[in-house]
């Protein structure tokens, strides 16, 4: 059974869900119904889209082992995944209560308070996995996510600036930072996050954009219209562009 159980265990890991499938079907032929075997299949079947399929295996195995509360995380997951997001959330708050209360259930707890706008519930799943680890950049993203959304702008650009240390610069998380700081009016520090966005992607139309706004209300019109050029150029479809270019040529 141990060999069994660390094969599934090595499996899921790996991803490799569509052998899990088969290799669990087999099995279910030859032996009586046990918990990984019910579980890894119920997982591996969300995980490749067979979602009806899942929940009825899932169920199954919370049926039998009622006690065992990561189940009701998996059935969690399905939920999260149709975006029905109370359902979601009872069946994480059941594997919460029952003692399951490893790092992925608290962020995607979080992602469901943020989805059903419970924010503050939200900001306090991301900031126990932070409290567990400093270093996790996912968790400071998506704290800086709801940090953001709530308007608590100077704790937001701690975390995403936490979120690049740890996990790397990436095009979104300095494209919120520029973001706060326009909210902010403090429009140095949004320009020095955009151009930092484009150095990371070139072609980004929204930094163009934005970056032609905001020079548009400093007042320094050659550089507007410089970065909007570059942004019409990547969507000449946009009207937005189309008229701030028309109104700063001719005034």
């Amino acid at each position: 059974m141990w060999f069994w159980t660390h094969k599934l265990k090595s499996l899921l890991s790996k991803g490799e869900y569509e052998t899990i499938i088969l290799l669990c079907q087999e099995r279910l032929l030859q032996h009586a119904p046990e918990y990984w075997t019910l579980r890894a299949l119920g997982l591996s079947l969300m995980h490749v889209g067979r979602t009806s399929e899942a929940f009825e295996w899932l169920t199954k195995c919370l049926r039998q082992y009622p006690g065992k509360s990561a189940i009701q995380y998996d059935l969690g997951l399905i939920y999260l995944r149709q975006e029905c997001y109370s359902q979601a959330r009872d069946h994480m708050l059941a594997a919460l209560e029952g003692g399951y209360r490893t790092d992925a259930l608290f962020l995607d707890l979080g992602r469901v308070y943020y989805y059903l706008g419970e924010f503050e519930k939200a900001t306090n799943c991301f900031r126990e996995v932070v409290r567990r680890h400093p270093k996790h950049a996912e968790a400071c993203t998506l704290l800086g996510v709801v940090y953001k959304r709530r308007a608590l702008y100077e704790e937001a650009v701690v975390v995403y600036q936490q979120a690049i240390r740890w996990g790397g610069e990436t095009a979104d998380k300095h494209t919120s930072l520029a973001e706060i700081y326009v909210r902010q009016e403090k429009w140095q520090d949004a320009i020095r996050e955009y151009h930092r966005v484009l150095e990371l992607d070139p072609s980004n139309f929204s930094a163009h954009y934005a970056l032609g706004s905001i020079y548009e209300i400093l007042g320094e019109n050659t550089r507007a219209i410089d970065q909007l050029l570059n942004a019409h150029r990547i969507d000449a479809d946009d009207e937005r562009t189309r008229q701030k270019l028309e109104r700063l040529l001719i005034s």
